[in-house]
This record gives C-alpha cells, structure tokens and sequence, in this order.
C-alpha cells in the first residue's frame, strides 16, 4: 500500500496531537479536518474524543459526524474510535450509552483484551459507557474494564471498524494498549488491497 492517508476528525473537541502524532509514527499522511468530503475520501477515518458530551455531540451533529461514519462503513472504509469517538460509534451503529456509577479517570485501568486474553494498563477519562445489552449483531466486544466489567473496545464483524473507549494514545502513557493502531492500519491495508490500491 502507497502511504495511507487518514484524517482525523477535528470537531474542536480538543488537543489530539496525540492522536495525530500516533498515526505519522505508522506512516500516515495524516490530516485534521472536519471537511466532510475529505473524510469520506480518505483511506482512514480516526473519530477522536475530547470534551463535554453535549457539547461535543452538538458540534459532531453539525458536521453529521453519524451519517458520515455510516457512508464510511457501507462503502467499506475504514473507521477507527477513542474515547468520546467510541461512543460515538456505538451510538452511529444504534447502541445506547449509559452513565456510569464513579466514571473512569487516571492512567492505571486495567482492560482485558479478549482476543488475545492479554490485559493492558490504559489511561481512561469518561463518565459514560456503550451499553453491552444494546449493541446489534454486526459488533462484538473487544475489551472490557477488569475494575468493573464495562464495555471498553468494540469491532465490526462486517465492516472495517474498531474503537475504544480509553486512550491508546495516551501521552506520556500508558503505551499498553498503542497496538490498536497497528490493528487500524490493518484494516486499511486490507482495504486497500480490496480496492486493489
């Protein structure tokens, strides 16, 4: 595959050089946009997550951040989540959220990745969850909290997605749970292939 190129999605959530820096590290031509047409053009969409739900889902709203994950899906592009972004596309795949009892914040949760049954320490900042009980058929869990069992990674079974509640690209770290983006640029690189790229 020639270099990827990837926006991520700028909504004015906030500072997600973190994220950007990420994905130049794997060899992306990255480019923070909210310019729709952009978004559904590249080979990879990262929908990061910073900042007040409301707000955040109101500024999301008017870019039609859902509809625009949804044509990304059906055309099969690849999308990745973090944080508010995983949420995002739980809610975009018609999951419900829920409010958590305390919330998760700090840099030392413990997460279990159930493919590999390895568990990760990650850095976590959100007070809502995707709820497990709503998620349609096409998505199975990836990652759960060991704290407290709440849903913490999602995949498509028929598309090229995942996302993830915490931050893998958090700086200085955790650096644990950083391998979900070379799962990111596997599923380009698998995308590409079937666009013959």
């Amino acid at each position: 595959m020639t270099q990827a190129k990837v926006v991520v999605l700028d909504y004015g959530s906030g500072n997600v050089h973190s994220v950007v820096n990420a994905l130049v590290n794997q060899g992306a031509d990255v480019e923070l946009t909210g310019d729709r047409a952009k978004a559904l053009e590249a080979d990879g969409l990262v929908v990061p997550g910073v900042g007040a739900f409301a707000t955040v889902m109101e500024q999301l709203n008017a870019i039609g951040a859902p509809s625009l994950i949804d044509q990304r899906l059906s055309a099969g592009k690849p999308v990745f989540g973090i944080c508010l972004g995983h949420q995002i596309m739980g809610l975009a795949a018609g999951a419900k959220t829920l409010k958590m009892k305390f919330g998760h914040h700090g840099a030392n949760h413990p997460v279990k990745d159930l493919d590999t049954g390895r568990v990760a320490i990650t850095s976590q900042n959100h007070g809502f969850a995707v709820d497990a009980n709503t998620l349609p058929d096409n998505i199975r869990v990836t990652h759960v909290s060991l704290f407290d069992g709440s849903l913490q990674g999602l995949a498509w079974k028929d598309k090229p997605a995942l996302c993830f509640q915490g931050h893998p690209e958090a700086s200085p770290g955790p650096h644990d749970i950083a391998y979900l983006f070379d799962r990111f640029v596997e599923l380009m690189n698998a995308a590409s292939k079937k666009e013959g790229k």
